[in-house]
């Protein structure tokens, strides 16, 4: 038994067991759509702005790669279960920042290249090597040996 109401132009349409088939919906009249589950096999195009889940207990699981063409990621932990690389144009933390490695900077200030107010090899000393060495105020050095202005072995 089929009962159509109201407006009824069914030219093409194919409704199989309560499945709509191989048929356009909203293509020329785009309207809203409430669904339970959404499955889209090809390429999905989104306009405006886009909510993915509700509460903050909603998983959202994407399976490949993710391109974000511009924009922010706001909130949320970059690379924190899988860390991988990512190449920034600019890098700003509100707190410390530890890089992998043997570089952890935590109160150093360099500025155009410069180190400014720091000391190196306070608590940890190593060698350095340097094209030139200037010192205001007293200097104390454990082993002396001065060629070009004297001062060798005494």
């Amino acid at each position: 038994a089929v009962t159509f109401t109201g407006t009824s132009t069914l030219t093409t349409v194919a409704i199989n067991g309560g499945a709509i088939v191989g048929t356009t919906i909203g293509a020329t009249s785009p309207s809203t759509g409430k669904f339970t589950t959404l499955d889209a096999i090809g390429a999905v195009t989104f306009g405006g702005a886009v909510t993915l889940g509700s509460i903050s207990t909603d998983v959202i699981t994407i399976t490949g790669l993710v391109g974000i063409a511009q924009g922010n990621i706001n909130g949320a932990a970059v690379g924190a279960s899988a860390r991988s690389t990512g190449a920034f144009t600019t890098l700003a933390a509100d707190n410390a920042v530890t890089f992998t490695g043997t570089s952890t900077l935590t109160t150093v200030a360099i500025n155009g290249g410069a180190i400014i107010g720091t000391s190196i090899g306070a608590s940890s000393p190593s060698s350095g090597a340097f094209t030139s060495l200037a010192a205001t105020g007293t200097s104390t050095l454990t082993t002396v040996a001065i060629n070009g202005g004297a001062i060798v072995g005494t």
